[in-house]
């Protein structure tokens, strides 16, 4: 998969989220001792949806109160669009709804897909909204993610609801890349991870068949996806990822306290 997307792969952010989340690997491997099954995907569970409601609170309250979110500039609206509102007086949902989906559209970077679809012109940018967190903040949400992150692949396997969010809000990554570098990140840390499971004693010969079973389905999947993924727009793209993370975390609270 990272072959496929490689033009649009983001190796900064690869970079940046290894180290700490191999940190958290350890400590994942030290909690896992010390914690029950159900503990571990409790804990997991309720971690992934506070993380899933820092991302979308905002998201929620504009689709449900697009007139107020504007005036209060909760939607990050300049000054001139709010004195512009005010001239205009009072609006209804459907013109603040669609004054928002104009100011998001205008907000959106140009990137360039040749015909086929295999790979981005060398102009395109891999980010897809124009304001981003300083450097600082960036470098504080990808140590979290990264040490959260590494926490739960070792104690449920679930490390990439985290980092969804992550590479979609915080680095704002395009689908495309989003998907390469995503593949990546899981290529170095899974190889990371094989060392630790073998010495942990979750991981052997007898689980090779399965191993190789679901690779080769998961080599079908990345192809078959590939043209799906480019012709769907980003809005219904990042959507579709929240409700993944959402269902991963209600399942992993549901297993967890069943």
């Amino acid at each position: 998969m990272p072959y496929l997307h490689r033009a649009a792969l983001d190796w900064n952010t690869v970079w940046v989220l290894l180290p700490t989340s191999f940190v958290g690997m350890v400590l994942g491997q030290v909690l896992d001792k010390h914690m029950t099954d159900k503990g571990a995907r409790l804990l997991v569970g309720i971690i992934l949806l506070g993380i899933l409601t820092l991302r979308t609170w905002k998201d929620v309250l504009i689709y449900l109160f697009p007139n107020w979110a504007i005036r209060n500039q909760l939607s990050g609206d300049s000054k001139e669009l709010k004195v512009e509102i005010r001239k205009e007086g009072s609006m209804d949902s459907a013109e603040a709804e669609e004054l928002l989906d104009n100011r998001n559209q205008y907000e959106e970077d140009d990137t360039e897909q040749v015909e086929s679809g295999m790979s981005v012109s060398k102009n395109a940018t891999t980010k897809i909204k124009k304001h981003q967190l300083s450097p600082a903040r960036q470098l504080l949400w990808s140590c979290i993610v990264g040490i959260i992150g590494g926490m739960a692949t070792m104690l449920t396997n679930s490390m990439g609801p985290i980092l969804n969010v992550y590479l979609l809000s915080v680095a704002k990554l395009s689908p495309q890349s989003y998907i390469g570098t995503r593949a990546m990140f899981f290529c170095f840390l899974n190889l990371g991870k094989l060392p630790i499971r073998v010495m942990g004693g979750t991981l052997g010969l007898s689980m090779m068949p399965l191993v190789v079973g679901l690779g080769v389905v998961a080599v079908m999947g990345v192809f078959l996806a590939k043209p799906i993924m480019l012709g769907m727009a980003e809005k219904t793209f990042v959507k579709l990822e929240m409700g993944v993370v959402l269902f991963a975390g209600l399942r992993l609270c549901y297993m967890g306290m069943k």
